[in-house]
């Protein structure tokens, strides 16, 4: 080889190393440096603060993440040490500042300055604390902060909302005071946004207003909705900032749901679900929401978040997992996933909680469910109940209801929603009741069952706010101020109406029985009517359906006995038919006394309609009788009242709900008569006149009564008595609509 062609070589074989060294170099796994974190505290809102005070602190945190509602990408926690040494960690969370301006009749928001995070922090006991915060990366990399101090002051501040240790049936806060709650729903906002909850609560704090329940509902306050899954909004995040300090400067407690039925509804909000495949997330359908992992994952870092920026709050009553989680698609077939799921969830946010908030949920059936409100992580029982059908006597299913829930799960029970109508369609019942006498009805009746809190109304801002009915929350939050229910050691009062003896035609009234259920078989058909009024069975089985043939699983149909002392009539007032027809059939004492066929007139199979919307009676002659209402033809046929003239003594038409420690004496004596069903119907309700009460289990000695004007919230008159051998005589004038009464013992 020539000198020439060996250089060559030599050169080439260079270039093939330097390749080769290249290529490896090029391909090597490179060592990825991260930034590591780093975070320092730029502003504490007070060295010093009252206890159950808010105290703040503003962060500036630098790291590498994409997602900041993420705790896996950066999880950003400050560790506390109170006086007494427990150890409590607070998540910090990401906020984005905002001011409000109201654009006509639509909030406009605007960001000021960049996102930041925060620490938020409510001190439970006297004496100094200490603080610091760290962060962790998704690769495990870390920082803290210095350790800084602030020192609790004393307060008067009563502290965070607990179920009762004395009577687990009420409410108390840290401090040991129980208090009775009064208020109604405002769950969401118009288009003005915070500016509707400035007027709200204005209006609910004059009137002496101290509840309400707020939704984060995908179109305001829902946080986890447009930004797609695991993306919280926080403009939306900032509005419910808002009006949780506003509710706390109010005195106003919140009940806080997470999520409504809709959002796992196909027909409702489920195409534009985060969580729904089609948009990002992992479920293909909605009944998949309580069994995928993915979407727990996801609830759990939302619940975090809410807990972190929210949990502070001594005004939040309570955490509400779902508004009527059994209306979401496949409730019947999930029933003991969504068990499961609340049991899960509810320990979940007691484990995550440092300021143990009560846990409840809520279902559109009253009564559902019976495993979920058994669980020991669900603090509250919650009622939701509607008219029209089956509601005629607010007064009486609303006491009816707290009164067995009560006894079944000894829990506080609240019904958190109501009204004499579920339409917000058409021309629903509760325009008509102006006066608001079905709201009136069930926020006395609510607490005189033993319920913690009156019936909170819905149809806030298309009824109580338009019509101003604010005067019926403000009577009786007069009359309730000052008591402390549970360490009143209450329960149920035993009252009777003195009945005179031979009573003439005109001493007589009627009594109306409305039907509690709809589509189902009654567990009861037979009921007792007593000239006292009261009637023996449970008028909760009454049946709308008087049915036929056609459905013998569910046929169940009612007979009555009842005294008719000078003779009268037994009237039921017809609704609608089944498509195949049907045929009333009434008895007295087993003999058919009426046959009347009732072909279908609209050819539609709804119980609701109205299409006949008449009387049908029989004439019953003097003395005690078993009456049956029946139907010996094809199909059901429905009933809106039955009536049962001259078959209690006019006294009885007072119905006396109360509670009482044997020296305090908490009652509403209401003439039965004064139902909204009646006030729109112009139907004229007779005044209870000379009324005498009997009042049992007192201790003997001398007593002052008050009778309260329950739409004024004054006191129109006062009386003494004695109680002699444990009862008590109180005797009132008149009685239009209703009174209160409390009695109170007082020296002998």
């Amino acid at each position: 080889m020539m000198p020439g062609q060996r250089s060559l070589v030599v050169i080439a074989l260079l270039l093939i190393i330097l390749l080769a060294v290249a290529a490896y170099l090029m391909h090597r796994p490179q060592e990825v440096v991260h930034m590591k974190p780093s975070i320092s505290v730029w502003r504490i809102s007070a060295r010093e603060v009252r206890l159950y005070s808010l105290l703040e602190a503003d962060l500036n945190v630098t790291a590498e993440y994409e997602n900041p509602f993420n705790p896996e990408e950066i999880n950003v926690t400050a560790i506390v040490t109170s006086p007494s040494g427990r150890v409590i960690a607070v998540p910090a969370f990401y906020y984005q500042e905002y001011s409000r301006r109201l654009v006509g009749s639509r909030e406009v928001l605007e960001a000021v300055g960049k996102p930041y995070w925060k620490i938020r922090f409510t001190p439970t006991e006297v004496g100094e604390y200490s603080f610091y915060v760290e962060v962790r990366d998704r690769w495990g990399n870390t920082a803290k902060t210095d350790a800084y101090t602030f020192r609790v002051l004393p307060s008067s501040h009563p502290g965070f909302v607990r179920v009762s240790d004395e009577d687990h049936r009420y409410l108390e806060f840290d401090n040991g005071l129980s208090a009775f709650f009064v208020g109604h729903d405002v769950c969401w906002a118009s288009s003005r946004g915070t500016f509707d909850y400035d007027e709200w609560f204005a209006a609910m704090q004059e009137s002496g207003e101290n509840l309400t329940r707020i939704w984060m509902a995908p179109w305001c306050f829902g946080i986890e909705w447009r930004g797609g899954a695991g993306r919280y909004d926080l403009a939306e995040a900032w509005k419910l900032d808002y009006v949780l300090k506003l509710a706390e400067e109010r005195g106003i407690y919140v009940i806080l749901c997470f999520m409504n039925h809709g959002q796992l509804r196909r027909e409702e909000q489920w195409s534009e679900n985060p969580y729904n495949k089609a948009n990002g997330g992992p479920l293909d359908r909605p009944e998949d929401f309580w069994t995928s992992e993915e979407a727990l994952k996801l609830l759990k870092r939302r619940l975090r978040y809410i807990v972190a920026r929210w949990g502070y709050s001594t005004h939040i009553l309570a955490w509400e997992l779902w508004n009527e989680v059994d209306l979401t698609d496949g409730y019947r077939e999930a029933r003991a996933q969504v068990v499961k799921w609340h049991e899960e969830m509810a320990e979940y946010i007691k484990e995550i909680d440092p300021y143990n908030h009560l846990v409840t949920t809520s279902f559109a059936n009253p009564d559902l469910d019976p495993e979920v409100w058994a669980l020991r992580e669900i603090d509250i029982v919650t009622v939701h109940r509607y008219g029209p059908q089956g509601f005629r006597d607010v007064a009486g299913s609303i006491c009816k209801l707290i009164v067995d829930k009560r006894k079944r799960y000894s829990k506080p029970v609240i019904v958190t929603e109501f009204g004499v109508d579920w339409r917000w369609w058409g021309e629903p019942y509760y325009y008509e009741d102006r006066e608001g006498v079905g709201l009136h009805n069930g926020l006395w009746s609510a607490v005189m069952a033993g319920s913690p809190a009156t019936a909170m109304s819905w149809w806030w801002d298309n009824y109580i706010q338009p019509y101003d009915l604010y005067y019926h929350f403000r009577a009786i939050a007069n009359y309730l101020k000052g008591l402390h229910p549970a360490e009143s050691n209450l329960s149920y009062l035993r009252a009777k109406v003195v009945i005179p003896e031979d009573l003439s035609r005109e001493d007589l009234a009627d009594l109306t029985l409305y039907p509690s259920i709809g589509w189902a078989r009654p567990s009861e058909s037979y009921f007792t009517i007593c000239l006292n009024g009261s009637v023996e069975g449970d008028l909760s089985q009454l049946s709308a359906f008087i049915q036929g043939r056609a459905h013998p699983e569910l046929r169940n149909n009612p007979t009555f006995r009842a005294t008719f002392p000078h003779g009268g009539r037994v009237v039921i007032h017809v609704n609608s038919v089944a498509r195949g027809g049907a045929t009333l059939a009434l008895y007295i004492d087993g003999v058919l006394m009426r046959r009347l066929d009732l072909p279908d007139r609209d050819g539609r199979n709804d119980g609701y309609t109205g299409e006949y919307d008449e009387d049908v009676w029989v004439e019953v002659p003097p003395g005690t009788h078993e009456i049956r209402v029946d139907n010996v033809g094809n199909d059901w046929f429905t009933w809106d009242y039955i009536r049962f003239e001259g078959v209690i003594a006019k006294q009885a038409r007072a119905r006396i709900i109360g509670l009482t420690n044997g020296t305090l004496v908490l009652a509403w004596v209401q003439n039965r008569d004064h139902t909204w069903w009646n006030m729109i119907n112009n139907v004229s309700v007779e005044p209870v006149k000379d009324l005498e009460i009997v009042l049992h289990e007192l201790e003997d000695g001398n007593y002052l009564v008050e009778i309260w004007d329950t739409y004024r919230g004054v006191i129109v008159e006062k009386q003494e008595a004695k109680a002699v051998n444990g009862s008590l005589v109180i005797k009132i004038r008149k009685v239009e609509s209703d009174v209160a009464l409390k009695v109170y013992r007082v020296g002998d």
